[in-house]
């Protein structure tokens, strides 16, 4: 159990949330800071927020929060990662303040504050954490941490899009989280093609596909109100897998109505596995999203590692 006032230190993302974090963090930094002995550090592009995460480390602290989206989740998780040295991720407790536009970490949502949702209670669970394997197509390599959801296809293309430069896209981020899921969503099919890809499970079973969308989630939620019906648990040490292929764009859009109905299962073109690893070969470099932060990619191999990291409850 976590005490009331442990040192913990917390990622503040500034720019998530559409511009709206500051102002939300404010509202409830104090219910954060009747729970820990607050030291806040800004997310910054130079990366140079990664040297004083790992200071903390060497000085004791074992609690870090995440306040931001999920691509804050990210970004802690897999810098705690690559700093932790020798300290077993069993000794490390990830809470989250939920900033962002989607913040699927916390679904299904359990304690909210001045519309936010917090994970900042005592350490109750442990989580797995996955890791993919970034090869580009010309050969360089890159390893990324994550432990919501990763994506190829449609949906990775819609989160690049999601956060990108878009005016119109921009504006909607900003003010209507829903609407901008919907308009990220939608542009992206009116313009999308199947990718052309191997896919290859464990024991040998390889096959070719068109990937519409692939999904590898430890959780149901992938954005907004679109979640899937089949199994999947935070702490099984499998990856749920949701593989959509050779879909027409009309294919499409009728799996993304049903996945805003929370539903998946017993449809064309549908396929589910759970399992400890997976590899992905596309005949060309396409997007790769993980805990909605977006990559480029030819192959990636996505795992689950062998080490759980302890987790705040709501």
């Amino acid at each position: 159990m976590i005490a009331a006032r442990h040192p913990a230190m917390v990622l503040l993302n500034p720019d998530a949330g559409g511009g709206r974090c500051l102002a939300r963090w404010e509202a409830v930094r104090p219910a954060v800071d009747a729970a820990f002995c607050l030291r806040t550090l800004k997310l910054d592009a130079s990366g140079a927020w990664e040297k004083t995460l790992c200071c903390a480390l060497a000085d004791g602290v074992r609690v870090f929060l995440a306040a931001g989206g999920d691509g804050t989740v990210n970004a802690l998780v897999d810098a705690l990662v690559r700093c932790r040295n020798r300290i077993p991720l069993a000794c490390l407790t990830l809470g989250a303040v939920g900033l962002g536009s989607s913040n699927d970490y916390h679904k299904p949502f359990g304690r909210v504050l001045a519309g936010v949702p917090l994970r900042i209670g005592p350490r109750t669970l442990f989580r797995d954490v996955e890791v993919a394997r970034l090869t580009a197509s010309n050969g360089s390599q890159s390893e990324r941490h994550f432990v919501v959801s990763a994506s190829v296809g449609l949906t990775a293309q819609a989160n690049a899009f999601f956060s990108g430069v878009d005016r119109v896209q921009r504006w909607l981020r900003g003010r209507w989280t829903y609407g901008a899921i919907l308009h990220a969503a939608g542009r992206t099919l009116a313009r999308y093609h199947n990718l052309e890809a191997r896919i290859e499970l464990p024991q040998g079973a390889t096959f070719t596909s068109r990937i519409t969308n692939l999904s590898v989630t430890k959780t149901e939620w992938v954005g907004g109100s679109f979640r899937y019906d089949t199994p999947v648990q935070q702490d099984d040490g499998l990856l749920s897998v949701n593989l959509c292929e050779g879909m027409t764009r009309a294919a499409a859009l009728h799996a993304m109505v049903d996945l805003a109905r929370g539903r998946f299962k017993g449809r064309a073109g549908r396929r589910h596995w759970q399992v400890p690893n997976l590899v992905v070969e596309a005949t060309e470099s396409t997007v790769v999203e993980l805990d909605g932060e977006v990559f480029e990619a030819q192959r990636v191999s996505f795992e689950v590692l062998r080490e759980q990291i302890g987790t705040c409850m709501a």
